[in-house]
């Protein structure tokens, strides 16, 4: 079969034509034929070896890579019930143990032991993924695939979104990736009052304008930058925000976000910056009141509810306006090049190559 494996802790990736294709070797083993998978970020910093990845992933390469997909069921153990051959399915790629504390208190997402298909275990660019049978979601058969290939990183903007009450608040999306402009359709959605957003591309603050953001900010242009720290502070009856989402992991935005945010405010944080940064605990978190909420994966699988139950109403448009780049995963070096160039905003993969209507 087809795979982009990790092959060793240089930047790049390789493509194979003739890999091993997985089979059952457990009774609760699910095989899926891989119909469309999504590049994520995690993936272009594998791409590149980050370092951090490189030490977790290192031991274990040559390692197929890719956790945003979806497919159809091609195979299962003899212990797998309640699933059919040809279901159209994605599933969880943060594999749990289900014995820990937090497994057992419902909180999965913590798991103590928790594995993740594509850096610890083979992932989804390939043409067969094997699978735990609890990890596996079926999907409506009418949501489109192009959607369905990255539900993985949709549910994190849900999870984001979710941690905080928007409703006729003031919130600030800090980061117009992909993530983040899947945060704005939500929070507009749900009911917040303004939107404001920042990023250092035009391009993208555009697209999240067209989808719900009252204002946005380059704030590379220091102009632009000093206006949004102004601006969302001006309200003497509040000085600050009631809700900030971090979806960029710039360690500025993160900066920006103790600027910004009102005494007693939200601050999700989803963006993963790289190192250490310094943080004024006593005048930016203690003595405003802030509550942070560590964003990390989806709730297992209380996130997966959520987001297909929104992908049934309009937030469905946004999902698929945010996927501009569709290649045939033997093509995964132009995928890849499209991501690093900065160019458009989710690419997505096809093992069976194009379909007609890309």
């Amino acid at each position: 079969m087809q795979a982009i494996q990790k092959s060793s802790t240089q930047p790049g990736l390789t493509y194979l034509s003739n890999h091993p294709a997985p089979e059952p070797t457990t009774p609760h083993d699910v095989i899926v034929k891989v119909k469309a998978a999504g590049i994520c970020g995690t993936d272009v910093h594998i791409y590149s070896s980050k370092a951090s990845l490189m030490n977790r992933m290192g031991p274990k390469l040559s390692l197929t890579i890719g956790h945003e997909f979806c497919g159809t069921i091609e195979s299962f153990g003899k212990g797998v019930e309640g699933l059919e051959v040809g279901q159209f399915v994605s599933a969880e790629m943060h594999w749990t143990c289900g014995q820990c504390y937090n497994c057992r208190t419902g909180n999965g997402h913590w798991c103590l032991s928790q594995t993740v298909g594509g850096i610890d275990q083979p992932g989804a660019f390939a043409d067969y993924v094997k699978l735990p049978a609890s990890a596996i979601v079926p999907l409506p058969v009418d949501l489109p695939v192009q959607v369905a290939a990255y539900l993985d990183a949709i549910g994190n903007s849900v999870y984001t979104a979710r941690s905080v009450d928007v409703v006729g608040k003031d919130v600030a999306v800090l980061g117009a990736g992909p993530l983040g402009i899947l945060a704005v359709a939500l929070v507009r959605l749900m009911g917040a009052k303004r939107i404001y957003v920042t990023d250092i591309s035009d391009y993208v603050l555009k697209v999240a304008k067209d989808e719900g953001a009252d204002y946005v900010f380059n704030v590379k242009d220091e102009k632009q930058h000093q206006e949004f720290l102004k601006m969302v502070v001006a309200d003497p009856a509040k000085r600050g925000l009631d809700a900030v989402l971090e979806m960029s992991g710039a360690p500025s935005a993160y900066s920006d976000a103790f600027k910004v945010l009102r005494m007693g405010g939200d601050f999700s944080l989803l963006g993963l910056p790289s190192g250490d940064m310094p943080v004024n605990f006593s005048a930016d978190v203690v003595m405003k009141g802030l509550t942070i909420h560590g964003i990390f994966g989806r709730r297992i699988f209380n996130t997966w509810a959520d987001m297909l139950a929104l992908l049934q109403g309009e937030f469905l448009k946004t999902a698929m306006n945010i996927v501009t780049h569709h290649y045939a995963l033997k093509d995964c070096e132009k995928g890849f090049q499209t991501k690093l160039a900065g160019e458009g905003l989710k690419v997505v993969f096809y093992p069976g190559g194009l379909p007609d209507a890309q």
